[in-house]
C-alpha cells in the first residue's frame, strides 16, 4: 500500500553519516527524510540508497508511489555526473593524476545527459503519485578552500572547480524542478561556513567507515531536514514538539551502481610512477605514505603527512592544473 511520505533518492537522501547504517543501502535514523516524516507525524517508504543513479530510483525505488501519496523528497544527480569518481581523482596528489579529464567528463554529461534523465524521472513521480507535494533537493559545497585531511591532497583550483560544479548542478535541478512544478530545495547558503576543514562542519571530510565521507553528519541533515519542512511548507513552529512516532518502511536493500569514496593509495604504480616522472624518489614518497597512514605513531605520522603535502605543492605550482589560478 502506497505510504504517505516517499523518500526517494542516493546516499544523501539515504542518510549516509547520520548514523549506523541499516542494511546495504546504507539508510539511517538520523538521515533527512526520517527526521522530516517524524516532523510531519507521516509514515515514511525509505527508498533511497547508497549509490544511486537516475536509472536506479527508476528502477528500484518507484513501486511504492501511488495516490494516497501526499509527500515526496528527491535527491538524485550526483552520481549520474560522477560525484564519487570525480572526488577520488581530486584527493590524488599531484605527481599522481591530472583530474581535469575528469572533471571535464562530469561537466559534460551535467549539461547533456543529467537533464533529460531528471526530466523523465520527476515524470514518472508526477504520474504514479499525481496528489504528491514534490520537492527535489540540490547539493551542498564541500569545501571552504581548505583540505584538512591528512591523506587527501584537494588543490585550490580543484576545490574551486568542485564548487563550480555543484553551482551547476543546482542550477540544472532547479530547472528540471521548476518545469515539473515541485519546489527546488538548494542547501548551499544553509550549509555557508559548514563545509568540510570549518570549525562547525555540517558536511564531513574523510570518514571511517569511508562510505560516509564527504556525506552530511548528524546536523548537517537535520539542517537538510528543516530546509525540506519548509518546502513542504511546515514552519518551524508548526513542527511536532516531541516528534511523532512513525513507522519506517524500507525499500529495496539494492545498492546504487555508482561506486564509493576510496583513499589514495600512494603506494600504487600509479603514484610511485608518477613520483619518478615528477623528479621526485619514489622510495621516499613510500616511506612517507606508510608513517603517514598510521596516526598511532602521533607526531610523526602528522610529520610524514605534513611533509607528502608540502611535496604535493611543490609539485603542483609545476603544473598549471595544480595551480591557484
Amino acid at each position: 500500500m502506497p505510504l504517505p511520505y516517499v523518500a526517494l533518492g542516493d546516499s544523501y537522501a539515504a542518510g549516509v553519516g547520520g548514523g549506523a547504517r541499516l542494511g546495504e543501502c546504507w539508510r539511517t535514523t538520523g538521515g533527512y527524510p526520517v527526521l522530516v516524516a517524524r516532523a510531519l507525524g507521516q509514515d515514511l517508504a525509505h527508498q533511497a540508497c547508497l549509490g544511486a543513479t537516475v536509472a536506479d530510483v527508476a528502477r528500484d525505488q518507484l513501486s511504492v508511489l501511488g495516490p494516497q501519496t501526499t509527500h515526496v523528497s528527491l535527491t538524485v544527480g550526483g552520481n549520474d555526473v560522477g560525484f564519487v569518481p570525480v572526488i577520488v581523482e581530486c584527493a590524488k596528489p599531484s605527481w599522481m593524476v591530472d583530474s581535469d579529464a575528469v572533471i571535464d567528463d562530469a561537466f559534460a554529461l551535467l549539461t547533456t545527459e543529467l537533464p533529460r534523465r531528471l526530466t523523465r524521472l520527476v515524470a514518472s513521480i508526477r504520474e504514479r503519485a499525481p496528489r504528491a507535494e514534490l520537492v527535489i533537493t540540490a547539493y551542498p559545497v564541500l569545501f571552504n578552500g581548505e583540505d584538512c585531511n591528512a591523506l587527501t591532497f584537494f588543490s585550490p583550483y580543484e576545490m574551486s572547480r568542485l564548487e563550480q560544479g555543484v553551482a551547476d548542478l543546482a542550477a540544472v535541478i532547479e530547472g528540471v524542478a521548476g518545469d515539473a512544478g515541485a519546489v527546488f530545495v538548494d542547501p548551499r547558503a544553509d550549509f555557508d561556513g559548514h563545509a568540510v576543514c570549518d570549525q562547525e562542519e555540517w558536511v564531513s571530510g574523510v570518514s571511517w567507515p569511508l562510505e560516509e565521507s564527504y556525506h552530511p553528519n548528524v546536523e548537517g541533515h537535520a539542517a537538510y531536514a528543516r530546509l525540506v519542512l519548509g518546502a513542504f511548507g511546515m514552519s518551524e513552529g508548526e513542527v511536532r514538539t516531541p516528534p511523532a512516532e512513525v513507522t519506517v518502511h524500507h525499500g529495496p536493500q539494492r545498492r546504487g551502481s555508482a561506486p564509493v569514496f576510496r583513499l589514495p593509495d600512494l603506494l600504487s604504480p600509479q603514484s610511485l610512477e608518477g613520483a619518478r616522472r615528477s623528479g621526485l624518489d619514489p622510495d621516499h614518497i613510500a616511506a612517507l605514505a606508510r608513517r603517514a597512514a598510521f596516526p598511532a605513531l602521533g607526531a610523526e605520522a602528522e610529520a610524514a603527512s605534513a611533509e607528502l603535502h608540502a611535496i604535493d605543492r611543490l609539485v603542483g605550482q609545476r603544473s598549471p592544473q595544480r595551480s591557484q589560478r
